[in-house]
């Protein structure tokens, strides 16, 4: 990074501009092993480290940050040959003043003791300055933050020793407008006027404090502090508030699909749950059907042979979950996040079923993965659907076959020439055909919780035309729609009253044709090879 600037006798060099006090040591350790000669330009609380080997050279910077009493002590045979030269600037960040404009002095080591006690003042120390923040306030800071640093991403324990398990406070009452006129941040009118104002202290750790103060304060604006603190006031707050949230058992559907496998995040699944006035009940989810290390191949028998070694177990333990075996507890409200193949995903459905309190997630792949709750989220600006957003048509009315054709177009137009020979041949459909649609087709076709309720009404009504009027015991499945309405479709199978579904799904490549891949009766699930488990 270069720091020349028009006018000094400063030459670009690679800085490291958020030194702690060890950097620092390390810093003059290495220009003492050198035989260089040492600057430190300091203001009232922070320093910034010149280097250049000899006196006809110019200065180059160094590093920037906390010049404390290790940097000191490694100075010290610097000092002892007079190699540590030493000025002082009223510039708010030492680097940016003008070096050969500057009084440069031999260092002493009680020059420097002096300074670092003027330090002590103006940042960590409440001497010399306005006053402490008042007790009334502190706690009132302490119990916003929840006893944890404020600082952007740190949210350290501030009441307890990590490594010991001690109950104390650990925490620093930091000032966002320093309470010096001469400190970080400080002003001549504010300094004074905010110096026990509330929302001009924030709650931090050691590290955090020295950050801000002393490392690289020219980094952290009061308006950045003040931003920091308003949106961990907003967090803790909010959750806090999610105690009163329902609870749910979080469980990921998720799958390795066509070679890409889910990156699962803790932080986003819980995340998605809060915004949604949710909170998770444990402090992982279950996996059902995880296939990470399995290529996605639906017509393949390997690939069944395999999901199905893991159903014998996931499935076993799903219904115990479910019906509370062990745990004598009944039925807990679920969280599901669906992300697999679409069988999987119709099979999930069709064993959580939605008798009982199921709350459905859906993925967003166009939505950016750092917002919180990442690309689980529903989005903010989705939009509540029309009541009349879904439908369906009957492509071709029952003649008293006991087999049909069910179309779920979401995603894309499924076009009859992609069916199986057994539903469409010669140009024409071979059984009864229902297709269900939207006012539009696409992959975020799913933007809103309703949107599943909606969608999850009209599948109830194609169903009891299917198997209560046209009386079809043998349904063909093919679905071309998002994760969460594919897992929708499974749960609106009705155990005790179920026609067998044969799922399809397509090969690879544009608009390749369906193919058969399980079939789901009321009592079992039956693989491509015969293989099968019961319910």
């Amino acid at each position: 990074m270069s720091v020349q600037r028009p006018g000094e006798l400063v030459e670009p060099a690679a800085v490291l501009l958020e030194c702690r006090d060890e950097d620092f040591a390390a810093l003059l350790a290495k220009c003492d092993a050198s035989a260089e000669e040492v600057l430190v330009v300091v203001n009232r609380y922070t320093a910034a480290l010149f280097g250049r080997p000899d006196a006809a050279a110019p200065w180059s910077l160094r590093g920037m940050g906390d010049f404390g009493g290790s940097a000191l002590d490694a100075g010290t045979s610097l000092i002892r040959r007079g190699r540590l030269k030493w000025a002082t600037t009223g510039a708010k960040a030492p680097d940016e003043a003008l070096v050969e404009s500057l009084e440069i002095a031999v260092a002493t080591k009680r020059m420097i003791q002096a300074w670092l006690k003027d330090v002590e003042a103006v940042t960590i120390s409440s001497k010399g300055r306005a006053g402490e923040v008042p007790p009334d306030v502190g706690r009132r800071v302490a119990m916003q933050a929840a006893w944890r640093c404020q600082f952007a991403g740190c949210g350290k324990d501030l009441s307890t020793h990590f490594a010991t398990g001690t109950k104390g406070n650990f925490s620093y009452l930091a000032h966002i407008v320093a309470s010096s006129p001469e400190g970080p941040r400080g002003d001549s009118a504010d300094s004074v006027r905010l110096a026990s104002a509330e929302e001009n202290v924030m709650l931090l750790c050691d590290e955090c404090h020295r950050l801000i103060d002393r490392v690289a304060p020219a980094q952290y604006s009061a308006q950045a502090l003040r931003e920091m603190k308003a949106s961990n006031v907003a967090t803790v707050r909010r959750l806090l508030d999610s105690l009163e949230y329902p609870e749910v058992e979080p469980i990921m559907l998720v799958g390795n699909i066509s070679g890409q496998v889910h990156h699962f995040s803790s932080r986003d699944t819980e995340q998605a749950l809060l915004q949604a006035g949710l909170r998770q009940s444990r402090s992982r989810p279950e996996f059902f059907c995880r296939n990470g290390d399995v290529l996605h191949d639906p017509h393949s028998a390997g690939y069944w042979d395999s999901l199905f070694g893991g159903l014998r177990i996931d499935i076993p333990g799903l219904q115990r979950l479910l019906t509370g075996t062990g745990t004598n507890q009944p039925r807990p409200r679920l969280a599901v996040f669906p992300l697999h193949g679409t069988s999987i995903l119709i099979l999930g459905g069709r064993l959580i079923g939605d008798t009982g309190g199921v709350d459905v997630f859906q993925f967003h792949r166009d939505q950016v993965a750092r917002n919180a709750g990442g690309q689980w989220a529903w989005p903010a600006s989705g939009p509540e659907p029309d009541a009349n957003k879904y439908g369906f048509l009957t492509l071709r009315p029952s003649f008293g076959e006991d087999e049909a054709c069910l179309l779920v177009s979401l995603t894309y137009d499924i076009t009859p020439d992609r069916l199986t020979e057994a539903c469409f041949a010669d140009g024409q459909l071979k059984l009864p055909t229902i297709k269900v649609t939207a006012d539009r087709f696409g992959g975020d076709v799913i933007q809103h919780p309703k949107d599943l309720e909606l969608f999850g009404a009209k599948l109830d009504e194609a169903l009891r035309l299917l198997q209560d009027e046209w009386k079809v015991r043998r349904i063909h499945l093919f679905v071309g729609a998002p994760a969460s309405s594919c897992f929708r479709v499974g749960q609106k199978m009705q155990a005790r009253h179920q026609a067998t579904f044969v799922c399809h799904e397509t090969g690879t490549g544009r608009g390749s044709p369906f193919m058969q891949t399980i079939e789901i009766l009321s009592d079992k699930v039956i693989g491509p090879s015969g293989q099968w488990i019961a319910f």
